[in-house]
């Protein structure tokens, strides 16, 4: 988050903020959307989706630099229509259902929302998220990550105690949940290790709660 092009990113996205106030940026898509940007290799007019966008300044600042954009959620709390561009769309739907054609997309952004489904519909989202991307489109995607996927975490910051009541990933139910899934190859270098004590404390006291994030980019494997 110190690194020149992280600190242009953020500050891009508080620009965005400032016009735009009732969109937000939530604390751990300040290093995931620096992240995402840097290994997805965007050019202008291509076609991208945000899966579980919510009401952040992300599909904004995909549009302003210059990508076409489909911002997906099931919910987003209030009318997105002011916000609709030419080059940039909101839609209601969920991820094991996406209401897009086959190979619509060349970049397919998921960014700390596949655990917010259950385990049994991880493998019909990535069979979607698979479906939607062209032959050798890319998914950058990223989930809360912890090193025992059935402890019970709590947040710990302002307003808390109270227990974590989404699924999150350890090592094990990440390789077999996402790694697993066909259709995918990974992009770059695979790195799952955490020191876990000092990590812990860190992102306790960053963000209330223990777990970190994994980020990985996948790329669909063309047919044939």
């Amino acid at each position: 988050m110190e690194s020149p092009s992280f600190k242009q990113r953020l500050d891009e996205f508080e620009e965005i903020l400032r016009r735009n106030p009732s969109l937000y940026l939530h604390p751990g898509k300040r290093w995931e959307y620096p992240w995402a940007l840097e290994r997805a290799g965007l050019e202008p007019d291509m076609k991208v989706l945000d899966v579980g966008c919510g009401m952040s300044v992300f599909p904004l600042y995909l549009h302003s630099i210059g990508c076409r954009v489909a911002a997906l959620d099931w919910s987003f709390g209030k009318d997105m229509s002011q916000y609709i561009q030419r080059t940039l769309h909101y839609f209601r739907g969920d991820m094991g259902r996406l209401p897009f054609h086959k190979g619509s997309f060349d970049t397919v952004f998921c960014l700390s929302v596949i655990e917010h489904l259950s385990p049994s519909s991880i493998g019909r989202a990535m069979n979607e998220l698979n479906r939607v991307l062209r032959p050798e489109g890319r998914l950058l995607l990223t989930t809360d990550y912890y090193k025992d996927a059935d402890e019970q975490l709590y947040y710990g910051g302002a307003g808390g105690p109270f227990p974590v009541d989404w699924y999150f990933f350890d090592e094990s139910s990440f390789r077999r949940h996402i790694l697993g899934a066909e259709g995918w190859e990974i992009e770059g270098d695979l790195d799952l290790s955490v020191n876990w004590p000092d990590t812990a404390e860190k992102m306790k006291a960053y963000h209330g709660y223990p777990y970190t994030s994994v980020g990985i980019c996948l790329r669909k494997i063309p047919p044939g």
